[in-house]
């Protein structure tokens, strides 16, 4: 009796878990790359985001990265390779780009004053985080060379059922529940990024229905940590577990948290 009690239990609490549109996504990764967690600083002369697909609900989306959100300006007029060896390393750095990186963003538009962008809500986004779903997170070094950070996928879609005016969004900001009790933003390196005069003039549309998959990466530690996902300062996923390492905390320079 006790062994069918326990089978009732198991069904009831199964049938109360909310079904998601992110949970028939199946997210394709063909690397051969190992992974690794990523240490500290090690992400400072590297480029990429964490952007892996935006657009319509489907099936089955391969791991692959925008390494900007909007293209880099062109080269001078008379720049060109000088050696053959030059030009056999950028046809194969090109190769090897495409097989992890999508081509360029290309839904980002420019404005001629500031622009006012949407405020984020519950009721025109919906945040899915799967921390328990490990993906690579690809990146380019300083020796263009491609590194595949441990991850996580991140889904967002837009529920309003109108248009989205959003600022660039090229990575997400992770939030930490600290020993104040408050949620510290955190960032896996102590580096000094300085403001974008032109941030507030680039924005895009996100469009009824469409989706935003981006990926998160791990942090490297033991102890057990709350997390979220910050999509702005003032709008945040749900809370969910994970590991970090507390001495992180005391490598801050850029110091920043909320009740």
């Amino acid at each position: 009796m006790k062994s069918l009690k326990l089978v009732f239990l198991l069904m009831i609490l199964t049938g109360c878990k909310k079904n998601t549109f992110a949970d028939n996504i199946v997210l394709v990764d063909g690397s051969k790359i190992e992974m690794k967690f990523q240490n500290f600083n090690e992400g400072v002369d590297e480029y990429g985001s964490s952007v892996i697909y935006v657009g319509e609900i489907k099936d089955s989306i391969p791991v692959k990265y925008y390494d900007s959100m909007f293209p880099p300006p062109p080269p001078p007029p008379n720049f060109y390779l000088k050696t053959e060896r030059e030009k056999k390393d950028s046809v194969l750095f090109n190769q090897m780009r495409k097989k992890y990186f999508l081509d360029d963003f290309d839904r980002i538009q420019f404005s001629d004053k500031p622009v006012k962008f949407d405020s984020l809500t519950n009721n025109n986004l919906e945040v899915i985080i799967k921390p328990k779903d490990t993906i690579p997170h690809f990146v380019i070094d300083s020796a263009n060379q491609i590194e595949a950070y441990k991850s996580f996928p991140v889904f967002v879609r837009n529920v309003s059922g109108k248009k989205l005016i959003l600022p660039e969004m090229k990575s997400l900001a992770t939030f930490v529940l600290n020993k104040n009790k408050k949620w510290q933003l955190i960032w896996n390196d102590n580096a000094f990024v300085c403001g974008d005069s032109m941030f507030n003039r680039r924005y895009w549309i996100l469009n009824p229905g469409e989706i935003i998959i981006f990926s998160m990466n791990y942090f490297q530690g033991k102890q057990k940590a709350k997390f979220k996902v910050g999509l702005s300062y003032y709008f945040f996923s749900e809370e969910f577990e994970g590991h970090i390492n507390p001495l992180l905390f005391q490598n801050q320079q850029k110091f920043y948290e909320i009740e």
